[in-house]
């Protein structure tokens, strides 16, 4: 079992209305090929990123995501 799989949380995932509708027409249809692709091309790759580690050490408590954004110059 990889590392991940021993940080399991519950998450949350967003679905657009593409992904929802593509769920209802698969439920529709039963298809299990279907079903598959998008457990492994949709639902897995947000399970993962979900997952990732978000930690910052306590001295950086401040840390926003992308504050670094703010500094790069942009074009």
């Amino acid at each position: 079992m990889n590392n991940k799989m021993m940080n399991l949380k519950d998450i949350v995932i967003s679905l657009d209305a593409a992904e929802v509708q593509r769920i209802l027409t698969i439920e529709l249809d039963s298809n299990k090929d279907d079903a598959l692709e998008f457990i492994r091309n949709v639902l897995l790759k947000k399970i993962r990123k979900a997952l990732e580690s978000h930690c910052v050490p306590v001295f950086e408590a401040n840390y926003r995501p992308h504050q670094m954004d703010e500094y790069i110059k942009k074009e």
